[in-house]
């Protein structure tokens, strides 16, 4: 039961995110906010589509994380934990 809280409140986490860069890109769009970035101005829009690319990207690792964990031949076992030995 615990799982699915952690999922949620993961996929709620990554929402807010995603919001946030949908809010930046329509105030860096209207403030026309830019950033210097080693003497180049970088307008304030692509910084708030890098946020939503990764946010979206993040979407789909939380998905696959859902699905590895929902997954009934999952056990815990300590050998998870072990060094893999070199040869």
């Amino acid at each position: 039961m615990k799982k699915k809280y952690f999922i949620l409140v993961l996929m709620v986490l990554n929402s807010l995110i995603l919001l946030s860069g949908c809010i930046f890109i329509a105030y860096s769009i209207y403030f026309e906010i830019s950033f210097k970035v080693i003497n180049t101005n970088v307008p304030g829009a692509i910084v708030g589509l890098t946020v939503l690319y990764f946010s979206a990207r993040y979407y789909k690792m939380i998905f696959k994380l859902k699905e590895d964990i929902n997954k009934q031949s999952n056990r815990f076992s300590w050998s998870n934990f072990k060094k893999i030995k070199k040869q």
